[in-house]
């Protein structure tokens, strides 16, 4: 890695610090995706790229993670993941203290330092809260003067998100909370002990841990598998599982209702209305298995399971009959409830014009094509006879 005189981060190497998982990338799945969560929090000019493969990230990326928090779908993976990540806050966990997370240029010490508070999910931060800690504080400086300032609005993102969690779960919000500190030199608190945890000493670890874990040499990287192997099969979303496991072991009772605006939160709640055909391309596309379809006794139904969809929106940008609809809110509680959703359901039948099997809800014995098709017939053949003439 390579520093500026005031410390200040740059590129980090030739390879990449942070990989992609381009089955879970909407930009891969769905070429009308106009996804740009990553790009958007992303502080470096150019290190964010869109091609035919999805999301593409330079070797200028500096590792600071907040393009991993901000996509829906966990495609994105720095040289930490997501587990290792988690497994440290486990090992920092002091309970019945705080637990304080700073960014690299915080002043003072704290249990975990970071190269951006932008990196934190909101897994991450319930993680302390689940380890026993009194409260997870956010020891945050101003962020107007630093070069990583584009990704600070992620981590006030993630920071009301946890808030809102808690609330869910039935913990009190103030569990999670900011601290404003003035600038200078993070350290990270460890086992009864000060580590100098400055930018160049986290990069460096950060470095060494993907070196060391699951980073791949550039020349020795395996060829992309082709795109109608990966979209007919849904990955695991990284980020949603170890969000479902913390938030059920903090869960005091049942769920309580907490309705959010859905451009807040990764979540959706989706309507289906009777446009939808069955075609199934929702359900092939969406990234992470949020839906699926049954076809019992010539009845059609397409199913949701709310606690995996992240509202990423493919199903809706993809639907050709724009069936399906994002809603503005959404309840936090389905991420406890993890109840299957039923969003419609049809009789299928065979159209008596054509043959083709047609969703019907009318029973009617034709399909809408034919259907239309009779119509227009029927128009012409009209108006050929009032006037005379074909216009």
């Amino acid at each position: 890695m390579t520093t500026g005189s005031t410390g200040s981060a740059t590129a980090v190497a030739a390879q990449p610090a942070v990989r992609v998982e381009r089955a879970l990338c909407s930009r891969f799945r769905c070429s009308m995706s106009r996804c740009t969560a990553c790009a958007t929090v992303c502080p470096l000019p150019g290190v964010v790229r869109f091609g035919e493969q999805g999301v593409e990230i330079s070797a200028a990326c500096n590792g600071c993670g907040a393009c991993a928090s901000a996509c829906p779908n966990g495609a994105l993976e720095p040289a930490e993941g997501e587990r290792q990540l988690t497994r440290r806050i486990r090992r920092q966990v002091r309970p019945g203290a705080a637990f304080r997370i700073a960014c690299s240029r915080s002043q003072g010490s704290a249990e975990l330092v970071l190269p951006c508070l932008a990196r934190l999910s909101e897994a991450h931060v319930l993680e302390a809260v689940r380890g026993g800690a009194q409260c997870v504080e956010f020891l945050a400086p101003d962020c107007s003067g630093c070069e990583l300032r584009k990704a600070a609005p992620q981590w006030q993102r993630t920071l009301q998100a946890a808030r809102s969690l808690c609330r869910c779960a039935g913990l009190s919000e103030d569990r999670v909370q900011r601290r404003a500190v003035p600038y200078g030199q993070a350290l990270e608190t460890t086992q009864g002990s000060q580590v100098n945890a400055g930018r160049r000493a986290l990069f460096r670890s950060i470095s060494e841990r993907w070196k060391a874990t699951d980073g791949p040499p550039a020349d020795t990287a395996e060829a992309p598998a082709p795109f109608r192997e990966l979209v007919r099969k849904s990955q695991e979303n990284p980020k949603r599982s170890g969000l479902l496991e913390v938030m059920e072991a903090l869960r005091d009772g049942p769920a309580r209702p907490t309705p959010v605006p859905a451009l807040d939160v990764s979540l959706a709640t989706l309507e289906v209305d009777g446009r939808c055909t069955g075609c199934g391309v929702c359900e092939t596309l969406c990234p992470v298995g949020a839906l699926s379809h049954s076809d019992t006794g010539g009845v059609y139904a397409l199913k949701l399971q709310p606690q995996l969809c992240t509202g990423c929106g493919i199903c809706q940008t993809a639907c050709f009959h724009k069936a399906i609809r994002l809603r503005d809110s959404v309840d936090l509680a389905v991420l406890l409830d993890r109840r299957s959703v039923t969003l419609f359901t049809a009789p299928r039948r065979a159209c008596r014009g054509c043959g083709e099997v047609f969703m019907d809800q009318s029973a009617s014995e034709f399909c809408p094509s034919c259907l239309l098709s009779g119509s227009r017939r029927q128009a012409i053949a009209q108006r050929f006879f009032s006037r005379g003439e074909i216009k």
